[in-house]
């Protein structure tokens, strides 16, 4: 299987920051919906994910499995402050990340993206969920983090 990062490379993410850093403080602080997050809660809570899937990333290689725990992300916003931190803080923050995130996926071995394991943890901890029973990879790991991403940056650019 040819893995698949929706098209995110380390220029992507330069050129999503540059488009952030224009977007302005202040509308970035309203939330978008009642009750709900605003863009800068959002944009914190791409940085928690990228946080602990970067752990997932490395992890699963260092011990051959893809089963993770799952993490409380609206605590971990709240905890965050992101609604309290300066927005180019946060896009710095965001694309410094991703930017190491990708170089990480670019150099893991196919052999190792793509080895089928039965046991897995999608089921209750990917963007895109699988089947418990259904086997799965590190590829589709992968792939759900960019699917989020992209989900939620078009949240952002709404």
């Amino acid at each position: 299987m040819a893995l698949s990062t929706l098209g995110f490379d380390a220029n992507r993410i330069a050129h999503f920051a540059d488009q952030l850093f224009e977007l302005s403080e202040s509308k970035m602080s309203k939330p978008r919906t009642p009750n709900g997050w605003s863009r800068k809660e959002i944009l914190g809570h791409l940085i928690d994910s990228a946080s602990v899937n970067h752990q997932r990333f490395i992890e699963s290689q260092l011990n051959d499995t893809i089963v993770f725990v799952g993490y409380k992300h609206q605590e971990w916003v709240k905890l965050g402050r992101y609604q309290e931190t300066d927005w180019e803080e946060l896009v710095t923050l965001w694309s410094a990340y991703n930017i190491q995130i990708c170089t990480i996926v670019e150099n893991i071995p196919a052999d190792v993206l793509d080895k089928l394991h039965q046991e897995h943890s999608y089921h209750r901890t990917a963007f895109r969920e699988l089947p418990r029973d259904e086997p799965s990879t590190l590829g589709y790991l992968i792939e759900d983090y960019f699917a989020h991403l992209q989900y939620h940056l078009d949240q952002i650019f709404d």
